[in-house]
């Protein structure tokens, strides 16, 4: 496992490697910035007094808001300098996050590929959303695209 690098390169990584980013705690703002900039105003996330009759018996994280938040994670690993997201594969939220938990990003390099032109290059990732108590909270593949350095020139 290794901790957040210093922008590398689709040559500097192999397949199987992992990777672990920093932690970020989630908060009571979060959630209320989430429901606002995206409309979901479930009152699992924004009343205290409905989750109270849930399961959960308080309020929870929006599951797309640990979506965003593992990609920012992602961002935070400075694996490479930059990278465009191309997509997501069976995504799933495996255990609620509570405000006030601590989440980080555990990754896996699952494959890579150059394009056809041999300019880029294609990696799916396994992300792995990990709480403060080592349990998964999230997790899913994604693919990004990376610019693969010139040679030579």
């Amino acid at each position: 496992m290794k901790n957040h690098s210093s922008n590398l390169t689709y040559l500097d990584i192999d397949i199987g490697d992992e990777f672990l980013s920093p932690s970020r705690t989630v908060s009571e703002s979060d959630l209320f910035q989430f429901a606002g900039l995206t409309g979901d105003l479930n009152e699992l996330h924004t009343s205290e007094v409905f989750a109270k009759t849930t399961q959960f018996k308080k309020r929870i994280a929006h599951g797309m808001l640990i979506l965003s938040i593992a990609n920012g994670l992602y961002m935070r690993s400075n694996i490479f300098n930059s990278s465009v997201f191309l997509g997501i594969k069976n995504w799933k939220s495996t255990a609620p996050v509570f405000i006030g938990d601590t989440i980080h990003l555990k990754l896996k390099i699952l494959s890579k590929r150059p394009t056809k032109d041999g300019k880029r290059g294609i990696i799916a990732m396994q992300y792995n959303v990990m709480n403060q108590n080592g349990l998964s909270v999230a997790e899913g593949e994604f693919t990004r695209m990376v610019t693969l350095p010139s040679m030579g020139k």
